[in-house]
């Protein structure tokens, strides 16, 4: 290869973790919606530990996509 190919290559490879990474952020944004709406059907004793750690996930989402936006 070319030395001016392996550069373009890198910056898609950067591009296209970005993207996976942020629709994996968008699937934990999905998931908490989807908490809330069995929180509503559901009466369990264990709903504010489940919100707890969906929270946590959707929080670690972001926080991963955000530190390969800087990162990368």
């Amino acid at each position: 290869m070319t030395p001016n190919v392996i550069p373009a290559v890198w910056l898609g490879v950067k591009v296209l973790v970005l993207i996976g990474l942020a629709v994996y952020a968008v699937f934990a944004g999905i998931m908490v919606r989807q908490e809330q709406l069995m929180a509503n059907v559901l009466e369990e004793s264990f709903e504010p530990v489940l919100r707890l750690i969906v929270i946590i996930h959707l929080a670690a989402a972001i926080g991963v996509f955000l530190l390969a936006l800087f990162l990368l």
